[in-house]
């Protein structure tokens, strides 16, 4: 079946931001004194919630520090969010083609809507998003809230609409929203992790969303 509606996650799946998120997240931990983490350590826990992500980074004994880890956090990552984050191969030419064929595009993200936006326009694609979808107020995937308000919003119709994300939270929302899903594999989670997750395609690179819409 065609989908007429595709919602992408952000981070994993449009941009490469795991240096800059990940480096932000260990000034954190460091400042805290929970130091001992590699960069890499940190790449599985984004796109989860920050409070999610420092309950599991901290240990127990500094969880009653996890609202100011994420402060912080707040404060040290938007001015410094776009130092070596990247489009991933082929994301701007594939966005193009679906909105030059007259496919709607929304963004389902764990980040705030400025956020989002942020990066979007500094490479210049927000004109290819219909709806660029922030968590601002609403539970965090795998719940299918943001999915539910971006379908109401647009006036899309579930059954040609379909998720790509690159964790287990973006196939699980899509399920939860009764909608397809696709699974990517180059972002926070290894193909077997995704696979797991039971998503109704996989695919490796961005651009192999094409033919799977069309």
């Amino acid at each position: 079946m065609p989908y007429d509606n595709i919602i992408v996650d952000f981070d994993g799946t449009i941009s490469d931001s795991r240096k800059d998120i990940a480096q932000a997240q260990l000034w954190v931990l460091e400042r805290l004194g929970a130091g001992g983490y590699r960069e890499e350590d940190l790449y599985p826990f984004i796109g989860m919630p920050l409070t999610e992500t420092f309950r599991h980074l901290l240990p127990p004994a500094m969880h009653g520090l996890i609202d100011e880890a994420s402060k912080l956090y707040a404060e040290y990552y938007p001015p410094r969010s776009l130092l070596t984050t990247r489009l991933f191969p082929g994301v701007r030419r594939t966005l193009e083609r679906l909105h030059a064929d007259g496919k709607k595009i929304a963004v389902a993200s764990t980040k705030r809507g400025p956020g989002i936006r942020r990066v979007t326009d500094h490479f210049g694609i927000t004109p290819l998003f219909d709806r660029l979808q922030g968590s601002d107020g609403l539970p965090f995937k795998p719940d299918p809230a943001i999915i539910h308000v971006i379908i109401a919003a647009e006036g899309w119709d579930p059954a040609r609409t379909i998720m790509v994300g690159d964790t287990s939270m973006d196939v699980m929302a899509g399920k939860n929203a009764g909608i397809a899903t696709v699974g990517v594999t180059y972002g926070a989670m290894s193909g077997d992790q995704i696979e797991a997750a039971g998503p109704d395609f996989i695919i490796s690179e961005f651009p192999a969303l094409l033919p799977l819409v069309e």
